[in-house]
């Protein structure tokens, strides 16, 4: 992530005047997560005496080099100066100062997260109608309803900070029935049968998928997996296969019960696989395709979504 000039000068004149004191701004460095090879030579700088602003600009500078661990960092700072509350503790004889700086750092920054809304929306747009594209190579499927997958992103960015779990749980399956409406071509929800409850029923590529939805500290195990894999082998109705959708993932021993089994019916889900889908890197049923290929050729029922959309780039 490359933080523009006009938005780095005013970053680093707040930094330098909200925070003043070079520990405090080590500190805040400390706490945006800058890497500790860069906040090491960060204190050199500072012990030779150069300016707080100077600092600000060189660390972002090398942040463009550390890739996602970098951009998260650079964002960080971006965020934390942008939403500060802290002025109290300025002195009284720089709190004005203090202030004025705050305020026009943020009044560039808003500017900035505006042009970078504007950007991505228009690249997810790009990226739904280019995947749209090829979901339509496949055969009858759901027009493409923009509304809709933003509300799916939506709905998770509010259950993703439920703190009740049971709710988030519930909130969650919902979620994820409505994205297989969505993609698949048809979908009947959850039920319940003599016995047990099932998440979720979904139609593609002529199969009826039974699905197990989770969201737990842990991850699911292969105990979790192996009954999931007898519902679909009990199951009337022909080949019925299942998708396990786990958000934390699955344990060791559970990829390593089901890897090269020769009648393993059960696909993996996670967590990445859904913020792939969500962002529209790839859509939910050409990703379910590509972990059925996986399963059929190479007897791998886990696949996640990013080594496939490396394997395409």
């Amino acid at each position: 992530m490359r933080v523009p000039q006009d938005v780095a000068n005013p970053l680093a004149i707040a930094i330098r005047d909200v925070l003043w004191y070079k520990a405090n701004v080590l500190s805040f460095y400390k706490e945006c997560e800058v890497p500790k090879g860069v906040l090491r030579e960060v204190e050199k700088q500072q012990r030779a005496g150069t300016a707080t602003i100077k600092t600000v600009h060189y660390i972002l500078g090398e942040l463009e080099s550390y890739g996602e661990t970098g951009s998260a960092a650079s964002k960080l700072i971006l965020t934390k100066m942008y939403y500060w509350k802290g002025l109290e503790s300025v002195d009284p004889e720089r709190k004005a100062q203090a202030a004025k700086s705050l305020a026009s750092f943020r009044a560039v920054m808003k500017e900035f997260k505006a042009q970078q809304e504007f950007e991505e929306r228009t690249a997810r747009e790009a990226r739904e109608r280019t995947m749209q594209e090829e979901r339509e190579t496949r055969g009858r499927i759901t027009s493409l309803d923009l509304t809709k997958l933003q509300t799916f992103r939506d709905e998770f960015d509010v259950v993703y900070v439920l703190s009740d779990k049971n709710e988030r749980g519930r909130r969650f399956e919902a979620l994820m029935n409505e994205i297989f409406a969505y993609y698949s071509e048809r979908s009947e929800g959850p039920f319940e049968r003599t016995g047990e409850q099932v998440d979720g029923l979904f139609y593609f590529d002529k199969h009826w998928y039974l699905v197990e939805i989770r969201w737990t500290a842990e991850k699911s195990n292969a105990a979790d997996v192996s009954v999931l894999r007898d519902r679909a082998s009990r199951s009337f109705g022909g080949d019925t296969k299942a998708l396990f959708v786990s958000f934390n993932g699955f344990s060791p021993d559970c990829l390593e019960s089901m890897s090269g089994g020769d009648y393993e019916r059960v696909i993996l889900f996670d967590g990445s696989d859904l913020r792939c889908v969500l962002d529209c890197q790839i859509a939910f049923d050409v990703l379910l395709a590509e972990k059925q290929i996986e399963l059929v050729k190479n007897k791998r029922p886990w696949v996640s979504a990013l080594e496939i959309l490396r394997r395409r780039d």
